[in-house]
C-alpha cells in the first residue's frame, strides 16, 4: 500500500484539520483556564489574608501599635516558613517587626519581588494602614506557580495524547478507505480486462464507500447483462442474416445462369427480392429497437389516448385476421378516453406487433381478443389468442432479440417482434407479463397512470 496515498487521503486530511482546530481550541481553553486558575488562587490568598488583617486591627484597637508589634514578633518566630509574609513599619518608615524589610506605600494587592536569604522571591501582597503602622501581608507565589505548572503540564499531556489519538485514528481510517479503494480499482481493472463477473467488494460496515460500491456493482451488473446481450445479439444477427443473404445470393446466381441460357430469370429475381426485402425488414426492426432504447423520437412525451389507439389498430387487424381465417374481437372500457403519457406511434407499433404475432402463429379458427381496461394498477392492454402459445420454459426468453421457439421456426418472422414490445413498454414504464390462455397465449401490458412519473427520468 502506498503510504503517500494514505496521507493524502481525504479522511487523513480531515483529521489533520480537525486536530489543528482542536489544538487552537485547546490552547484558547488552556489560556482561559490558566487565567481563571490564577485569579482563583489570588482570590484565595486575599480570602486568607482578610481575617488576619481584621485580627491585627482588633489587636491595635485594644492594645495600640505596641500590641501589634509584639504579636507580630511572636507569630513570626513561630511560623518557621517564608510562604507567608508579615511585616510592620512605623510612621517614620523604619522597619519595626516582621520577616522582611519592605518599603511600600499603602495600596491594593500587587506582585512584588522580595529579597530573601536565598536571593529573591515573588510575593502577592498588600499594604494596610493599621493605626500608625504600615502592615504588610502576603504569600509567596512559588506554591501557586507550582500549581500552575502542574496545570499547564497536564493540559499539554492531555492535548498531546488527544492529538496523537486523532492523527492515529485519521491514519487508520484513511488506510481503511485506501484499501477499499484499491480493491475497488482492482475489481474495475479486472472487469475492464474481460472478467465480467468481477464486482467491487462491499464490507459489512456499509459506510459511504460501501454504498458507492453497491451502486457501482448495480451498474456493473447492468453493463454485464448488456455486454452478454450484445454478444448474444451479434451471434443471433450473424445467424439470422446469413440465411437470407445466402438465399438471395443463390437466387442471383441462379438468375445469372438463366440469363446466360437465354431464359427470363423473373422468378429467381423475385425470390431474391423477397429475401432482400426480409433482410431490410430485419435491419429496420433492429434500428427501431435501438432508437426506442436510446429514447430517440420521444424527447417530449405527450398525452396518448389508449382508447383511440386501440380502436384504430383493431380496425386494421380485424381485416388481417379475417383474411387469415381467424377472428378478432375488441373490448373497450366504458369511458370516452383513457390517457397515458408517451408516444402514440410507439404504442401503436407495440400493439401491432402483438396482434401480428397472434395472427402469424395462429391457425384457422384462431380467436384473438384485444381488450383495454382501467385497472387498479393502471390502464392495461391485453392480447389473447387460442393459438399454440409459448412454453413456460421459453416465456422468460421471448423478449431476447432473435429468439424463436422451436414451434415458431416454421413461420415467418425474425425474433424481434416481442423485443420491440418490451423496449416500448420499458420506455413507457409499463410492465409486460405472459400467461397461458389455455389454449394459447395472453400478453398483458399495464401502463402507469398519467402523472405517476416522468418518462424522461428513465
Amino acid at each position: 500500500m502506498d503510504r503517500g496515498n494514505v496521507f493524502s487521503g481525504g479522511a487523513f486530511r480531515v483529521t489533520v484539520y480537525a486536530t489543528l482546530v482542536l489544538a487552537i481550541v485547546f490552547v484558547a481553553t488552556a489560556i482561559a483556564g490558566y487565567t481563571y486558575l490564577q485569579d482563583e488562587q489570588y482570590e484565595q490568598v486575599r480570602a486568607r489574608a482578610a481575617p488576619v488583617i481584621e485580627m491585627y486591627r482588633d489587636i491595635q484597637a485594644r492594645g495600640g501599635d505596641a500590641a501589634v508589634v509584639s504579636h507580630l514578633n511572636e507569630t513570626a518566630g513561630l511560623a518557621g516558613t517564608t510562604d507567608r509574609l508579615l511585616s510592620v513599619r512605623g510612621a517614620s518608615g523604619a522597619q519595626i517587626a516582621g520577616q522582611f524589610d519592605l518599603s511600600l506605600s499603602p495600596g491594593g494587592w500587587q506582585v512584588q519581588d522580595v529579597p530573601t536569604d536565598g536571593g529573591h522571591a515573588s510575593y502577592y501582597l498588600s499594604v494596610e494602614q493599621i493605626g500608625g503602622l504600615r502592615f504588610v501581608i502576603g504569600e509567596a507565589l512559588a506554591p501557586l506557580e507550582r500549581v500552575e505548572i502542574i496545570f499547564i503540564r497536564t493540559l499539554m499531556i492531555i492535548g498531546g495524547v488527544l492529538s496523537l489519538a486523532f492523527i492515529a485514528l485519521g491514519y487508520l481510517t484513511s488506510r481503511s478507505v485506501q484499501r477499499k479503494l484499491e480493491r475497488m480499482g482492482q475489481a474495475l481493472r479486472a472487469f475492464a480486462g474481460g472478467d465480467t463477473d468481477a464486482r467491487l467488494p462491499v464490507a459489512t460496515s456499509n459506510d459511504q464507500v460501501d454504498r458507492i460500491a453497491q451502486t457501482m456493482n448495480a451498474q456493473l451488473d447492468r453493463l454485464s447483462v448488456l455486454m452478454t446481450e450484445t454478444r448474444t445479439s451479434a451471434v443471433a444477427i450473424s445467424h439470422d442474416l446469413k440465411r437470407p443473404l445466402a438465399r438471395a445470393l443463390l437466387g442471383m446466381e441462379h438468375a445469372l445462369t438463366l440469363a446466360e441460357q437465354g431464359h427470363v430469370p423473373q422468378e429467381a429475381l423475385e425470390d431474391s427480392l423477397h429475401e432482400l426485402t426480409n433482410l431490410n425488414g430485419i435491419f429496420d426492426a433492429i434500428l427501431r429497437i435501438a432508437r426506442i432504447d436510446a429514447d430517440h423520437g420521444m424527447a417530449q412525451p405527450r398525452d396518448v389516448d389508449l382508447v383511440e389507439v386501440v380502436r384504430d389498430i383493431a380496425e386494421t387487424y380485424q381485416v388481417v385476421a379475417e383474411e387469415s381465417g381467424q377472428a378478432m374481437t375488441l373490448s373497450l372500457p366504458h369511458v370516452p378516453r383513457l390517457v397515458i403519457q408517451g408516444d402514440a406511434r410507439m404504442v401503436a407499433q407495440m400493439l401491432a406487433n402483438l396482434l401480428q404475432n397472434a395472427v402469424t402463429h395462429g391457425q384457422d379458427g384462431n380467436q384473438i381478443t384485444l381488450s383495454l381496461s382501467d385497472t387498479d394498477q393502471g390502464p392495461a392492454i391485453e392480447v389473447a389468442d387460442t393459438g399454440p402459445g409459448i412454453a413456460k420454459a421459453d416465456q422468460a426468453r421471448v423478449f431476447d432479440a432473435f429468439f424463436r421457439a422451436e414451434e415458431a421456426r416454421s413461420t415467418d418472422g425474425n425474433g424481434l417482434g416481442l423485443t420491440l414490445v418490451k423496449s416500448v413498454a420499458d420506455r413507457h414504464r409499463a410492465t409486460v407479463t405472459l400467461a397461458d390462455n389455455d389454449p394459447g397465449l395472453r400478453v398483458r401490458v399495464v401502463f402507469p397512470r398519467k402523472g405517476a412519473g416522468k418518462l424522461s427520468d428513465l
